[in-house]
């Protein structure tokens, strides 16, 4: 039980209520904010939906509505409005009978007009597949009388007689012909009703007794011409006669009857007469499509996915924002954040697309010239001013600035949180800028475990790092040139023996390798495995001065990188911080993300 005090409400065992929260209002500057920030997609969007609605007019056949009105009063003595309705929701559903719709199908033929034979087409699919039994001529006929009647509507024109009538085609002539032959057969139907001597059985009857008469006429008009003695004639002639007289009292009786039960018929029931108040013409314009709501209906709908696609865009947005703080938790600088970019060369796409067998013959037998590709690390070349090229510059940047006890920065290893965040192409990028830049530098390919920059820059290189440890190759013979840059690139190599990637790179030859490397170049770049394969990366710790940490920005995971820091704790001081790659530079500008 609560009880109420001077201040606040109070549960009985003496706990506070929960605190109350409002919910949030969204205000109408943050509404304007949001239209200029996402005004571009919603107009995109905007017109993909016009160009849809467009394209559905233009495609579309038109469809036109014949109409007419019928009149169906009924001679009561009182003016009931349920019984009206009755009686006028009656006539109605007797219009859409399948009776009155054979009626006009079988007039007009319209059994063999492809309009109405189209559904007999439906379930193709099913039939052969076996779901549904073959086509016959008798449901071809009930599949026509469908469609006709899907077609046909009519309805009571507010609490009057009067019914609205109408027929939808492609054809407006052929619109008004049939919902004109509709009128015509049900006010025949009408007609036609109170007439008992139509009846099926009646005729059948009547037939009957008729014959029987004219056969007992017949046979006594015979037998008159045809006689031999009076005494035996003068029997026999009545006995036809007789005949004759009995069966024409039964015809003429049995119309008697049927006369009194006419009489009594239209005695007990109301007398209903239908007629045609204005027939149907064919319509101007075409009832559907209507341009107007089509097009009207698909801005709309396209502004509202415009503003779904917004907020959706600003839910990941804030999702980046908070992951992006949490970076900063971990006291990892973010050197520069790297846009999504692709090769800007689109012949050396081409030419590398429908190259023939004997060009990539003549690529192979180059003498260790690195393959340029469709790679997006020329972008330095094709595009110098670009921001992905000034990003790369920055990290370079980064590089000269950090010295530590005064020797130069000279060996720099990439590596990623996980695998798959371009660790790779950002570092063949800087080593390409540094070599277009006049530096002498070698890329190195470190990542024995996948060895996709190998495959990539030097796909036939025949030796490698494995095989200058074994002795089997020196460093020139090994390495790989790009003609235009003079880059120097290291690959794996080629050797297939079974071996153990934290041995390889804690061993001494490596270690004598990369001594040989910093004589001969200004800069080493190295391509490491990812951090989450943390024994090679710390077997690799001892061979760098400092190591770049490459994190997708579409896929940040901060648990990953903290375990893998605590696991490599000893390279915190090589650790020269983070490059966000693969960036929305919208976002980065919006949010600052660069600490």
């Amino acid at each position: 039980m609560l009880q109420q005090t001077t201040d606040n409400w109070v549960n009985r065992d003496n706990t506070p209520p929960p605190e109350f929260h409002p919910a949030p209002v969204v205000s109408l500057a943050e509404v304007i904010a949001f239209i200029r920030r996402r005004l571009l997609m919603i107009s995109l969007t905007c017109m993909a939906t016009l160009g849809i609605a467009i394209l559905y007019l233009i495609i579309t056949v038109p469809t036109f509505i014949a109409k007419a009105q019928l009149i169906v009063d009924a001679k009561l003595a009182t003016a009931d409005a349920a019984a009206v309705a009755t009686i006028v929701q009656s006539q109605i559903e007797i219009m859409k009978s399948d009776g009155i719709a054979s009626a006009v199908i079988e007039k007009l033929g319209l059994a063999q007009d492809p309009e109405f034979a189209t559904g007999q087409g439906s379930g193709m699919i099913s039939r052969l597949l076996g779901w549904s039994r073959p086509e016959t001529k008798a449901s071809a006929v009930r599949r026509t009388v469908e469609s006709f009647e899907r077609k046909l509507s009519a309805k009571r024109v507010g609490p009057t007689y009067l019914v609205e009538i109408t027929f939808e085609s492609r054809d407006p002539d052929r619109a008004a012909q049939i919902l004109n032959a509709v009128a015509e057969k049900f006010i025949t139907h009408q007609v036609d009703r109170a007439d008992l001597q139509d009846e099926p059985w009646v005729k059948d009857r009547l037939n009957e007794l008729s014959t029987q008469a004219s056969a007992a006429k017949k046979a006594f008009e015979d037998y008159s011409r045809n006689r031999k003695d009076a005494g035996e004639s003068a029997a026999t002639m009545d006995e036809l006669v007789a005949a004759a007289e009995s069966s024409k009292s039964a015809y003429d009786n049995f119309r008697l009857v049927l006369r009194k039960m006419e009489a009594t018929r239209q005695l007990s029931s109301p007398v209903l007469v239908a007629s045609l108040v204005s027939g149907a013409s064919p319509p101007l314009r075409a009832t559907w499509p209507n341009a107007r709501i089509v097009l009207g209906t698909s801005i709309v709908v396209g502004a509202l996915l415009g503003i779904a696609i917004g907020l959706l865009r600003d839910l990941m947005d804030r999702g980046t924002r908070a992951s992006w703080e949490a970076w900063r938790g971990l006291q990892l600088a973010c050197i520069v954040a790297v846009p999504m970019v692709t090769s800007g060369n689109v012949w050396r796409k081409l030419t590398a697309a429908f190259s023939g067998p004997a060009q990539k013959q003549a690529n192979r037998q180059r003498s260790r010239n690195i393959v340029r590709t469709a790679s997006p690390i020329w972008a330095i070349m094709d595009a110098p001013q670009s921001r992905f090229t000034e990003s790369l510059l920055e990290i370079k940047l980064a590089i000269d600035s950090m010295n530590r006890s005064g020797e130069r920065n000279q060996v720099i290893g990439t590596t990623s949180a996980q695998p798959g965040e371009g660790k790779s192409t950002v570092a063949a990028a800087l080593a390409l800028l540094m070599a277009q830049a006049g530096a002498r530098v070698i890329l190195v390919d470190c990542n024995l475990r996948n060895r996709s920059l190998s495959a990539e820059l030097a796909p036939t290189a025949s030796f490698g790092i494995l095989d200058i440890m074994a002795g089997a190759a020196s460093v020139s013979e090994a390495t790989w040139i790009d003609s235009k840059s003079q880059l120097a690139f290291l690959p794996v190599g080629n050797n297939s023996r079974p071996i153990y990637m934290s041995d390889v790179l804690a061993s001494e030859k490596l270690n004598k390798l990369y001594q040989i490397l910093r004589d001969a170049y200004e800069y080493v770049i190295v391509d490491l495995p990812a951090e989450t394969i943390s024994m090679d990366l710390r077997a690799a710790a001892h061979l760098l001065d400092s190591l770049v940490l490459v994190v997708d920005a579409g896929r940040m995971n901060v648990g990953l990188v903290e375990r893998a820091r605590k696991i490599c704790s000893d390279m915190d001081e090589i650790m020269l911080g983070v490059v966000l790659n693969k960036a929305d530079m919208e976002l980065v500008k919006r949010y600052g993300l660069r600490s």
